[in-house]
């Protein structure tokens, strides 16, 4: 009887931890879906990807532009391609825009606060780009 009560009340115990685990992950989670922002027009950054493409990018009410700075035409501004962006935390944000024209879907996450940049996309709608760059400049 009493190999029952302890493992009851080991199950108890348990039920309890997960419980408060699980109560914890959701009051950490936001409920509420946040609103596209434009916080980043008037901003521009420079980055380097793992794979050692370089980027300069620049945010305009007309849309995302950038350099492919390590491409055959470092000088030639792309864009400017209408974009969209959430600032899902403080100095983070998740953004993306099409390429129409090109067929190259692209989305960021962009982190202000560790100056670094993961990106997805799918260039010319057969290779897929993913991979992690390190912020270089930030005007402002």
């Amino acid at each position: 009887m009493r190999a029952l009560y302890a493992k009851g009340n080991m199950m108890n115990k348990f039920i309890l931890l997960i419980s408060i685990l699980l109560f914890s992950i959701n009051a950490m989670a936001s409920d509420e879906l946040v609103e596209p922002t434009r916080k980043l027009n008037g901003s521009e950054i420079t980055y380097e990807y793992t794979s050692g493409r370089s980027y300069n990018v620049k945010f305009e009410e007309a849309g995302i532009s950038y350099r492919y700075l390590t491409g055959s035409k470092p000088e030639t501004w792309w864009g400017p391609f209408p974009y969209q962006a959430f600032e899902i935390e403080k100095e983070i944000y998740m953004l993306s825009w099409f390429e129409a024209g090109y067929g190259d879907y692209v989305t960021l996450l962009v982190n202000f606060n560790n100056r670094l940049v993961y990106g997805s996309a799918i260039i010319s709608g057969k290779e897929v780009h993913f991979h992690g760059a390190r912020i270089k400049i930030v005007n402002p």
